[in-house]
Parts: C-alpha cells; structure tokens; sequence
C-alpha cells in the first residue's frame, strides 16, 4: 500500500492523478546530466589516453571542448536572469549550473595547462557522481510529486521521505483557471489555479502534465459529490409487518399449541420449567 492510500478517507477513491510534466523534468536535470558527460569524459580520457604526442593531441581535443562546453551551464543561469528571478529564487535556480561551470572550466584550465594527467581523472570521475547524484535524487522528487483528485477532495503531494500534503476540499472550490501558453497547449502541459473558499484561498499547480482532463476530472467529482448530497439517505431494509389475518390465524393456534406442550411434558421429553417458560410465551401471544 503506498502513502497516497494510507492517507485517504473511508470510502474515499481515486479519481484521477497527475504529474509535473517531463520538460520540467528535464529543465531541471539537462544541466546536471551535461555536467555528468563532461566530467566522465574528462575522467576516462585522462586515465586511458597514453603518453606521447598522440596522448598530448586527444587530451589537447577533449579539453578545448570542455572548455567551451562551459557555455551551456553559463546559459542555464543567463536564462534565469532573463526570467525576472532575483535574490533566493535566482539563486535556487541556477546554483548547481554555476557550480558545475565553474568546476568544469577548473578541469578543462588543468587539462590544458597541468601535468598530473591521471590524479585530474580521478578527480573528475569523483565529480561525475556529484551531479549524478542530484540527478538521481530529482527524478525520484519528480515521481513522488503528485497531483490527485478523489471523490471527496483534490490533494498536492510532495517529497520522498518527509511528506508534504497540500489538499482542498471538493465542496470549498468556488472556481477553477487554466492557463497555457502554444507550446503547453502542443505538448500537454499548462497551470491549473484552484479558487477556494479557505483562509489560504488559492492552490497553483504549475505545469502539470494534461492540464485540460485534470480541470474536467476535478469538475466532474464536484459535480458527483453534489449529487450524492442531494440524494435522500437510504432507509435501512426492515421485515414487513405481518398482516392481521395473519396475526389471528396464530392466536387460534394456541390452544393446540399448548396441548401438544403438555403432551410433551408427559411424555418427558420437556422439563416442568421448559414446559412453563414456552406456556407462558404462548399466553403472553393472546
């Protein structure tokens, strides 16, 4: 059982589920994954190219390109100047891009320069696992995240060992916007804002993946819950009475009743305190 169905109430159901989408995934890991390629490929090179002039002309090769490959992590944080984040955000956004350009052209300035070949390879196969790491530990957040609607409310859920859940109530939403741009409206991704009626008053879900069957699933459980409500509660089944024919056909029952009772007694199979406990029951029915 995951954590999703420990958290979800008696006869609570999942409707629909969604993630962020995969170019948020990848926005957030390319960086990461280039700096991954680089450092292997400046390890390997290092520790397996030969000394000689053939060994100086491909360590010559590989380190111009790590050098200019420096530019793609520059743009990764050029990029996030350009959208307006400043301060923590920026830097939130483009710490592990500038981090990795100024590790890659460190490597790639020794390569071109230095001459302790193989202790450089090593360092650099000991730098892959860095962003390797953070890769591995992004994705594993991108799956963890979600976003879900049952038949009672519509939850946000994040993290892989602290949990965070964020949910609303089906019956609070007051209103619901989609925003997508032309490239989210071609591959499938877009902001859904959901308006409640709480004191936070406002859940964003930004880039989800299939924004439009989320804003229609989430319409069509709201619509159900209101049904269900507006539905009398349902009497639970009881035994028919029994009719007054029937009641007076058992009373002109008794008297026989009672003298195959006593036929019993004499005859042992009833005790005297069995024989008067189903006497008495008989004459309580008159």
């Amino acid at each position: 059982m995951g954590y999703v169905d420990r958290i979800l109430g008696e006869n609570e159901q999942i409707v629909y589920k969604t993630h962020k989408h995969w170019l948020v995934l990848l926005e957030r890991i390319s960086a990461l994954i280039f700096a991954v390629v680089v450092f292997a490929a400046l390890g390997l090179v290092l520790l397996l190219s030969q000394e000689g002039p053939e060994g100086e002309e491909i360590r010559l090769i590989v380190g111009l390109v790590a050098l200019g490959s420096v530019i793609l992590p520059l743009f990764v944080v050029l990029r996030a100047w350009l959208r307006g984040l400043r301060g923590r955000e920026f830097l939130r956004a483009s710490w592990r891009a500038g981090l990795a350009a100024i590790l890659i052209l460190a490597v790639a300035l020794y390569v071109l320069l230095g001459s302790q070949y193989r202790l450089v390879g090593w360092l650099s196969l000991a730098l892959a696992a860095i962003p390797l790491f953070d890769v591995i530990r992004i994705v594993a957040d991108w799956v963890n995240e979600g976003f879900i609607i049952t038949n009672r409310r519509v939850m946000e859920v994040r993290g892989i060992v602290n949990k965070h859940v964020r949910d609303s109530a089906l019956e609070k939403v007051n209103d619901v916007e989609l925003d997508q741009s032309v490239v989210g409206r071609v591959i499938g991704y877009g902001t859904v804002q959901i308006i409640t009626g709480s004191d936070i008053g406002m859940n964003m879900f930004r880039r989800i993946n299939n924004p439009v069957r989320f804003k229609r699933e989430m319409l069509n459980a709201k619509e159900r819950l209101h049904v269900d409500s507006d539905m009398p509660a349902r009497r639970p089944d009881t035994a028919p009475l029994p009719s007054f024919s029937a009641v007076e056909a058992e009373r002109e029952r008794i008297p026989d009743l009672l003298i195959e009772l006593a036929e019993l007694r004499q005859r042992g199979i009833l005790s005297e305190e069995e024989f008067q406990a189903k006497k008495k029951d008989l004459l309580d029915r008159m």
